[in-house]
């Protein structure tokens, strides 16, 4: 019996070997270099761009090198892309529906504009490709220890098709229901986040100028029912000043920007978010736009200091 088992076992996994599909990987920063890595190293043959050249000398050797966006198209089933922002998603969407995308599948995990995505969605369907948003949770590092979190949004067969390859670099896959959806949820999720780190931002300075030890009210706070994750991974390098790199300012002014324009959509007020997105403007005219987010703090800190 065991035996039979072990048989069974090796033929559903040469089954999967011989359905596994070639990928590519368009954007080799932080979070797509890891992701990209974690696919590589699980045996997946990848065709790789990026326009930086020192992240693409890293998978030398490792994956095929294309010359550009559309070779990475033709050599590849299934192509992911990891790129700041909507307006560098765009031009590649735009030139693949040109070249033709019939029977591949786009994976967008950048963290894009929803509207944008569907508007894209539509066109794929009807050009015989598939376009999926798959925005991703977490830290880069966790990447390679398949552990991040995977926001799916799509066709449900597409939900099916990749998780093979998702499993490679997450363990949560949540299927969140149609195009879109994946990236809003992502946009709600720093949209929740970057607002507790906007509060930091404003209450700790204040204390300080009330005399208070920022360090002692940070050790009370995480002992409450408003102590959590964000607070413990953030106020130390707001209060101690060191700002450590995890995630850009201006990247998260875009996230809110976007997350600004869908309540611009249904015409509806976002009392918070404005004043959030008015501190961001201050800090990035005052050149920190590419400093880590708990930077945002510097700009409080000045205001009563009066800078």
């Amino acid at each position: 019996m065991v035996k039979r088992l072990k048989i069974l076992r090796d033929i559903a996994r040469n089954a999967l070997e011989v359905t596994m599909e070639t990928l590519g990987f368009i954007g080799l920063g932080n979070m797509g270099g890891a992701i990209c890595r974690a696919l590589v190293d699980r045996g997946n043959q990848v065709t790789v761009y990026d326009l930086n050249e020192k992240a693409v000398s890293a998978f030398q050797g490792k994956a095929r090198i294309a010359g550009d966006a559309v070779e990475v198209l033709e050599k590849s089933g299934i192509i992911f892309l990891s790129l700041p922002a909507s307006r560098h998603v765009i031009p590649i969407l735009e030139e693949y529906l040109t070249h033709g995308v019939k029977g591949k599948t786009v994976v967008d995990t950048s963290t894009s504009y929803p509207e944008t995505t569907r508007a894209f969605y539509e066109r794929f369907k009807e050009a015989g490709g598939s376009l999926v948003d798959l925005a991703i949770s977490g830290a880069p590092a966790d990447a390679g220890k398949g552990g991040l979190m995977a926001l799916f949004g799509g066709d449900e067969e597409e939900h099916e098709h990749l998780a093979p390859y998702v499993a490679c670099f997450a363990n949560r896959y949540p299927n969140l229901g149609g195009s879109g959806n994946g990236h809003t949820a992502k946009i709600l999720f720093n949209f929740v986040a970057m607002t507790y780190v906007n509060i930091y931002a404003m209450a700790f300075p204040l204390a300080e100028k009330m005399g208070l030890d920022m360090h002692q009210l940070f050790e009370l706070l995480m002992t409450t029912g408003m102590g959590c994750g964000t607070m413990n991974f953030y106020v130390p390098k707001m209060i101690d000043r060191t700002y450590d790199m995890a995630f850009a300012l201006e990247l998260a002014h875009k996230d809110l920007t976007y997350c600004r324009n869908l309540f611009e959509k249904f015409q509806v007020p976002a009392f918070a978010l404005d004043g959030e997105l008015a501190m961001l403007r201050t800090a990035i005219r005052d050149g920190k736009g590419k400093m880590d987010y708990s930077a945002c703090i510097s700009t409080m800190f000045e205001f009563f200091e009066g800078k």
